[in-house]
């Protein structure tokens, strides 16, 4: 007997699929409500029940990106020195990995990317996060050059996807986290 919960439609992630996709293909701007209603087969009406507007949709899409950065800056508060800040760098760079699509998205469409951070900084107090990671550095280093290395670490990593998108989504997932994970560490110097 198959289970009436299973069988059930998820119509809010297949909307969060689609305008993903969508997104990414047209741009946020040139998406409309009505295209991503059309595209799932369902009425405009069916969407509103899920979502409000495009910027809730676009909202619901940073979200698991918000949590893993919230993650990050818990787990870089909780590092007391500099491996376990390598720790912590480490566990991002499979993030990264584990929210490639996302990251995908972001590459294929700059506009997005524009919308994505004004969203962003309407979920998350972003000034606060960086406070909150000046002070995890300031207590996990030894040193002040303790302190910039792990800057430089940080920046390493958090700014990988940005520079170097194609390689990110094409190259082998393994080799990638390898060296990046190796890089850390010769920054840090551990």
């Amino acid at each position: 007997m198959t289970d009436a919960r299973s069988s059930t439609r998820d119509t809010r992630s297949e909307i969060l699929e689609v305008a993903a996709e969508l997104f990414g293909d047209r741009g946020y701007d040139a998406t409309s409500l009505r295209e991503i209603a059309e595209r799932l087969g369902i009425t405009k009406a069916a969407l509103y029940y899920h979502f409000r507007s495009k910027d809730d949709i676009l909202r619901a899409l940073v979200e698991p990106m918000s949590r893993v950065l919230t993650e990050l800056v818990e787990r870089l508060e909780a590092a007391h020195d500099v491996s376990e800040w390598a720790d912590a760098l480490s566990w991002t760079i499979g993030m990264m990995f584990e929210n490639i699509a996302f990251l995908r998205l972001v590459e294929r469409n700059r506009y997005f990317l524009r919308q994505l951070y004004q969203t962003f900084n309407e979920l998350e107090d972003h000034v606060e996060l960086r406070g909150r990671v000046e002070a995890a550095v300031h207590a996990a280093a030894s040193s002040i050059e303790e302190e910039i290395r792990m800057f430089a670490a940080l920046g390493a990593v958090t700014a990988f996807d940005d520079w170097a998108p194609t390689l990110l989504a094409e190259g082998p997932p393994d080799v990638i986290q390898r060296e990046l994970r190796a890089s850390v560490r010769a920054i840090l110097g551990s």
